[in-house]
């Protein structure tokens, strides 16, 4: 890490109010507008942050040598009073083996930036720093042409969430939060604390932090929430858990952990819709996620119960409510009541705005019972209300631990340059190292004796040569992951493609009490060489470059009767403002819609491939007329015709799509996309932010010629080659 001494410092002023508590307003239960009826829990998610515009952009020629052909440019982005820091980065385009490193004001590192991000969405909101302080450090190899990214807003967390005071909302009297400090000495409550996570995502108007509850319920890195907090793949994009946040002494006022830690959703695998609070087996208001990491290595997991809690017997909740740090609340006898599908629960069972998706224990023997979702507590008859464990438990039991030992391959760690050029691409001719991973899915066996084979992949026979095959774990905790004892060596043909696949399969495991084990799947997958993307256009609406038109096809009058990035409805999407919509709703009942929104035309010239990416969040009416939404492009490779590349229909859809656009786009000057959202008459909406056309030319590599490790390699000449 740098000294602060070699950073620029940015700070950003505490405007008053920007940071105010608050929750999210709700819309009541049974509302409608038109024939359309919502129903929100209550209290819901709790806004514990608003964004704030600053512009943070990287100056390379400021940076500094820092020895092995290696330059450093930093920077500083303090906000006195902020309880955290979540940036948005915008256009991310790093080379092979550069990086961005974001930290908090201890040091810790928060997350680490290649490529073009996570998932490859280029845009994106990064985890977030708990404190004042975003330390920012990029470390890369040769200048770039443009700033390769840069930060356009900041979430500000509510210095409040650090506070003691408790709102009003569904706080059963006698108030009754304890610290989840008090229990750290009892083992089984403590292991289920660091289980248990906030659900942060982003979204909203304003845009903000939106906070709700959860926990890591599977060693494999599931984690339990409300499907009224991550109710789409677009929320999940924009979604982190955060584990280790609690104050460290019990009901004292004592201090927080001095970091928390983050993990990005990955996707939705699976959930139940929310639409009463006095839910059935169908409304079961549930999301669960995988997470990019392995936190459940060093946080644990908790373990769902199929067997159905009874009336009275005494359970806890581990909740973050209002965003404040873990508490908990326990009952029983007649404080907790099951009615059927519905567990309902008063008295000293206090929840708040952020408590939503908090988990259910039963007291006896510390095992997941149930899923908070709605308040009520106060109302004799109605009460706090969550889903029984026993319900949800045979829709997500596949992710859930085994009752034997099964050993599951994992992400190989450890891929490392032996002998090649001095750069971090693989390439033909070189010697690499990696190190296999599993994991014993057991709930309470431990695996004994763990080895496996390492195979080359069919796909890469003939381009790599295997110089060790045998992977030895060891003994392997129920639950728990290992490492292999010793790494594995490969090396890359100087005959093999470049953009070829070397991928390797770790087979035959066994352990001296179980296997051999089906399923083992590749547990390395890289291409040969680097192929550079550059970004021949982006927008994110809130910048230049601007240039987009639209066509009003429709009738109505007024912001919302086509494309606008005024958000007439005021629909708060896991989009980051501004952006553009077309709001049938908002226009209203008797008006048609068929709107086009037109980009600039960009100039792909030069380019041998190239990609269209985009955010997005469509709702769908199944009562309307059927509204469509195509995605067209047009060049003169397409004699200027528009060509459907993508189409949503009859059902929602969100998140972050990639088109293959090459056959329309590559090496043309004048390519044009078209968002047309049409057939609508009081329908729902489609949204669209984050448009990027991505140019390649295929994958450039260096051949390694010098020493090899293992039998003799012939040595050539050093060239290079696509």
């Amino acid at each position: 890490m740098l000294d602060a001494r070699a950073r620029r410092h940015r700070s950003i002023p505490f405007v008053a109010g920007c940071l105010a508590a608050g929750l999210l307003g709700s819309v009541t239960a049974g509302q409608t507008r038109g024939q359309k009826s919502i129903e929100r829990p209550e209290p819901g998610p709790s806004r514990i942050g608003t964004s704030a515009p600053i512009k943070v952009e990287p100056r390379l020629e400021f940076a500094f040598d820092v020895g092995g052909g290696r330059r450093v440019w930093a920077d500083l982005v303090r906000v006195a009073g902020a309880s955290f820091l979540k940036a948005h980065l915008v256009d991310v385009n790093l080379r092979a083996g550069d990086v961005l490193t974001l930290r908090s004001a201890t040091g810790q590192v928060v997350d680490e930036i290649r490529g073009r991000g996570p998932k490859d969405q280029g845009s994106f909101w990064a985890l977030s720093a708990f404190g004042e302080e975003l330390q920012l450090e990029f470390q890369f190899r040769e200048a770039y042409p443009k700033a390769p990214f840069w930060i356009d807003q900041v979430i500000l967390g509510d210095a409040s969430i650090l506070g003691l005071a408790q709102t009003p909302e569904s706080i059963c009297a006698p108030e009754s939060f304890d610290d989840v400090f008090c229990y750290q000495a009892d083992p089984g409550k403590w292991g289920n604390v660091m289980a248990s996570v906030g659900v942060m995502t982003v979204g909203g108007n304003p845009l903000s932090a939106l906070w709700c509850s959860g926990s890591n319920i599977s060693p494999q890195n599931y984690l339990l929430t409300n499907r009224h907090c991550i109710t789409s793949d677009a929320d999940c994009d924009t979604s982190e858990f955060v584990f280790k946040y609690y104050r460290q002494g019990c009901n004292n006022g004592a201090a927080t952990t001095p970091d928390w830690q983050g993990f990005r959703c990955d996707q939705v695998v699976a959930f139940s819709p929310f639409s009463s609070c006095d839910q059935g087996l169908g409304d079961l208001d549930y999301s669960l996620c995988s997470v990019i990491g392995d936190p459940s290595a060093t946080f644990g997991y908790a373990t769902p119960d199929p067997v159905r809690l009874t009336d009275g017997e005494a359970i806890y909740m581990i909740q973050h409510p209002a965003g404040r740090p873990h508490e908990i609340t326990h009952g029983s006898g007649s404080d907790v009541d099951v009615s059927g599908t519905v567990l309902r629960y008063y008295d000293t069972m206090d929840s708040e705005g952020g408590s939503s998706g908090s988990p259910l224990y039963r007291e006896s023997d510390d095992k997941l019972i149930g899923l908070h979702h709605c308040g009520g507590c106060e109302t004799a008859g109605v009460g706090n209300r969550g889903m029984l464990m026993a319900d949800i438990y045979p829709q997500i039991a596949a992710f859930l631990c085994a009752g034997s030992v099964e050993i599951a391959p994992l992400s190989a760690t450890g891929l490392v340059k032996l002998q090649g050029d001095n750069d971090t691409v693989l390439e033909p001719g070189e010697t690499w190292q990696f190190t296999p991973r599993v994991r014993n899915l057991a709930c309470s066996v431990g695996a004994l004796g763990v080895v496996g084979e390492v195979r080359v992949n069919a796909a890469s026979l003939g381009l790599v040569v295997l110089l060790d095959t045998v992977a030895s774990f060891g003994d392997v905790g129920a639950g728990a992951s290992a490492t292999s004892l010793q790494p594995i060596r490969f090396r890359v043909s100087t005959g093999a493609a470049c953009g070829g696949v070397i991928a390797f399969d770790l087979v035959n495991v066994l352990a001296n009490n179980g296997g051999p084990f089906a399923g083992m799947n590749s547990i390395v997958s890289r291409q040969l060489g680097e192929a550079p993307v550059t970004t021949l256009f982006t927008d994110g609406f809130s910048a230049p470059p601007g240039g987009w038109t639209t066509v009003n096809g429709g009738t109505g009058s007024g912001t919302a009767s086509t494309w606008t990035p005024s958000n007439p409805g005021g629909r708060s999407l896991a989009l980051t403002a501004p952006y553009y919509i077309a709001d049938s709703d908002a226009l209203g009942t008797g008006s048609t819609m068929d709107e086009q929104l037109l980009s600039p035309l960009v100039n792909c010239a030069g380019f041998a491939s190239v990609e269209l990416q985009f955010k997005h969040a469509f709702r769908w009416y199944s009562g309307g007329l059927d509204e469509q939404c195509d995605v067209d492009v047009r060049s003169s490779a397409t004699g200027n015709a528009w060509v459907n590349v993508a189409k949503f229909q009859d059902a929602d859809a969100s998140g972050t799509v990639n088109l293959d656009v090459t056959a329309q786009a590559a090496g043309q000057s004048d390519v044009q996309v078209r968002f047309h959202y049409y057939n609508a008459v009081f329908e729902w909406w489609w949204a669209v932010d984050d448009v990027a056309l991505l140019g390649t030319n295929g994958f450039d590599c260096d051949v390694y010629s010098g020493g090899v490790i293992g039998p003799n390699w012939p040595v050539g000449p050093p060239g290079k080659f696509r």
